[in-house]
């Protein structure tokens, strides 16, 4: 069953990274922006609780479980700031494809932690992976822009590895939905801090009426998002996470049809840099699918 949730995950992350592609290049005046629209627009998960509070185990974990929790949900925010980042500078499939780089981290930081060792197949995955990343940032736009985006998304993979072996913890002590809505309120919470600087309130001042003729259009990615962090969540509480973040790599391939799609459908919200190379982009995101059966 873990397989369905996080390949479900997979697919709302897709489609959050190409409408969050949308926001950064025609919405948004800094990319940072979509953290803190983000965290506002999560607030929406508290309006389930009356519709499933009855049907809820309330059991509270221990404190330190809670912090655990909470810090899971700081560091998503986080890895999506650095991710947000890196939007500006390469196209959706391009950052998602960055995101395989998590099941390569995984494994080695498990082993960091836990001294475990794997088979030779599964460092010849990791170095499938590794190189079709790399692969794929050379296929990018212009050199400079590449390679920031491809650093930053490693910098945020780092974070979400932090994020799997956190909520690995959390779940295996607290019961499900009320563990994620504490990772959430460290999510939000995380989100909102950058608003105590003066320079970044000036900035969501002065795009205050377009944030709110768009809220709508925030509050559907924020639920698609909301949808990925639950389905990636449940993952974790019924499977292993390196197993669900090898699953989950398949987005990359969910956001370049996705891109295809809108731009036949949905001419605004497509990314024409899809078309750069596309088949190239494609033969490397069947690699790396190989590298995630080697991996797995």
């Amino acid at each position: 069953m873990w397989l369905v949730f996080a390949l479900l995950a997979a697919f709302f992350f897709a489609v959050v990274h190409v409408l969050d592609s949308y926001c950064v290049g025609e919405i948004f005046e800094k990319p940072w922006m979509g953290v803190i629209t983000s965290s506002i627009a999560s607030l929406v998960v508290f309006q389930l609780i009356p519709f499933v509070g009855p049907f809820v185990d309330w059991t509270f974990p221990p404190i330190q479980i809670v912090i655990l929790a909470f810090l899971a949900g700081v560091l998503i925010q986080i890895s999506q700031a650095l991710y947000f980042q890196a939007l500006e500078y390469s196209e959706a499939g391009i950052v998602a494809a960055y995101w395989n780089l998590i099941p390569v981290l995984l494994p080695l930081l498990t082993f960091a932690i836990y001294g475990r060792f794997f088979s030779l197949y599964e460092y010849a995955g990791i170095a499938i992976l590794t190189l079709a990343s790399i692969a794929m940032c050379l296929v990018d736009g212009e050199t400079k822009t590449r390679w920031r985006s491809f650093l930053l998304m490693i910098c945020a993979c780092i974070m979400q590895v932090g994020v799997y072996l956190l909520e690995e913890i959390v779940f295996a002590e607290t019961p499900f939905f009320l563990g994620f809505l504490i990772i959430t309120c460290g999510l939000i919470f995380a989100g909102l801090v950058p608003l105590l600087f003066k320079n970044i309130r000036i900035v969501m001042v002065r795009n205050i009426k377009t944030i709110i003729t768009m809220l709508r259009f925030f509050i559907i990615i924020e639920i698609a998002n909301l949808a990925a962090l639950f389905f990636a969540q449940r993952g974790i509480a019924t499977g292993k996470p390196s197993l669900v973040a090898a699953a989950e790599t398949t987005m990359s391939a969910y956001a370049f049809l996705l891109s295809l799609l809108f731009l036949f459908f949905f001419p605004k919200l497509g990314d024409k840099q899809v078309w750069h190379k596309l088949h190239y982009k494609i033969m490397l995101v069947l690699v790396m699918c190989f590298g995630v059966w080697m991996v797995s």
